[in-house]
């Protein structure tokens, strides 16, 4: 089968490799599309320099077979799941694993294309709000309890977005995005009270505006620039808590007594986060639960992908997309692929 690997400097190589089996927690997938995240381009160049291997994380397909201990899916499912990362077998490709526990049934009106929108940056949303934040998940009766107001900062990124659409599930004071040019499609959200334009320059004040006199103790940095979780460090109150996505930066700079709550999607599958010491075992079944919702929310309308384009080519565009996520040319978009657009397939 085809598979792409992921260089430094960014390069990608399409190379013939074996179709992999699955684990004894695993699914194979047939994948249809696959979809680019930033961290995609960002291991190799400099998170993890020297590792050259199929970077891609997200898919949407059918089930080819499964793992001994893996009873809830069949060859044949349409379904969408998440690889873990920095792992063999890798969703650029036309077949990947994923454990089961990351892995949900498509509704029959979600396509391939939405699907794969979802299952990396919608799970990793919901880490950082329900896990790291401790804001009551959607099944708790404390979610009908209004909330203070919440921050995002980088609502336009895939990333934002679902935090956001994950808060439309709960009741919150305020809702309050700091974004850009994306600010169209995230105000069709419906849930975003109050938009704050990092382009104008005056992010802490507008911020602080926004609140008017309201006190804040959750923030979502889906951003990690430095500049951002120092400027919402100076929102937020002392005991406040704020979700950050990159473990290997120096946050050092935020305030000891705010909570920084590293939220790492290898955590799903077990993984430790990079330089923190807290395990985060509970991180496995809440997937698990989450993606099982997923599907549901899905079907019932609570949920959506994120908006996408297509890349022509298939699988020989991921250098093309990667590139143009290092390069900052796309905002509240996915860059997906459908396999069978690559050349020669």
């Amino acid at each position: 089968m085809k598979s792409v690997i992921v260089k430094a400097p960014l390069r990608c190589e399409l190379i013939d490799v074996p179709i992999p089996e699955p684990g004894p927690d695993e699914v194979l997938v047939r994948v249809v599309c696959c979809a680019s995240n930033p961290r995609d381009w960002k291991a190799p160049d400099h998170l993890l320099p020297g590792v050259e291997i199929n970077q891609g994380n997200e898919m949407s397909g059918f089930v080819e077979s499964v793992g001994r201990n893996v009873f809830e899916f069949r060859k044949g499912d349409r379904v969408a799941a998440a690889h873990p990362m920095q792992t063999a077998n890798g969703t650029y490709a036309e077949f990947a694993t994923a454990p089961a526990n990351t892995c949900f049934l498509l509704p029959p009106q979600i396509s391939f294309e939405e699907g794969c929108t979802i299952p990396f940056a919608g799970c990793t949303a919901a880490l950082g709000l329900y896990q790291r934040l401790k804001i009551p998940f959607p099944t708790s009766p404390d979610n009908a309890a209004l909330q203070p107001p919440l921050i995002v900062y980088g609502g336009s990124s895939a990333l934002g977005c679902f935090t956001l659409k994950l808060a439309k599930l709960g009741r919150f004071k305020k809702v309050i995005a700091v974004c850009g040019s994306g600010r169209a499609y995230v105000e069709s959200l419906g849930v975003v009270t109050h938009f704050v334009d990092y382009r104008k320059g005056n992010v802490v004040d507008d911020l602080k505006a926004a609140l008017d006199g309201e006190k804040c103790f959750h923030a979502v940095d889906a951003i990690n620039d430095g500049k951002s979780w120092r400027q919402l460090s100076e929102i937020l109150e002392l005991d406040g808590s704020i979700s950050v996505y990159l473990p290997r930066l120096d946050y050092s700079s935020i305030p000891s007594s705010i909570y920084v709550g590293i939220t790492f999607f290898g955590t799903v599958h077990g993984q430790p986060t990079p330089g923190w010491d807290r395990r985060c075992e509970e991180d496995v079944d809440f997937a698990y639960v989450l993606f099982r919702l997923f599907g549901k929310w899905l079907s019932e309308g609570k949920m959506s992908g994120h908006p996408y384009t297509v890349l022509p080519n298939g699988l020989a565009s991921v250098e093309d997309g990667l590139r143009q996520l290092k390069e900052g040319l796309v905002s509240a978009r996915k860059l997906i692929y459908r396999v069978a657009d690559t050349p020669g397939l």
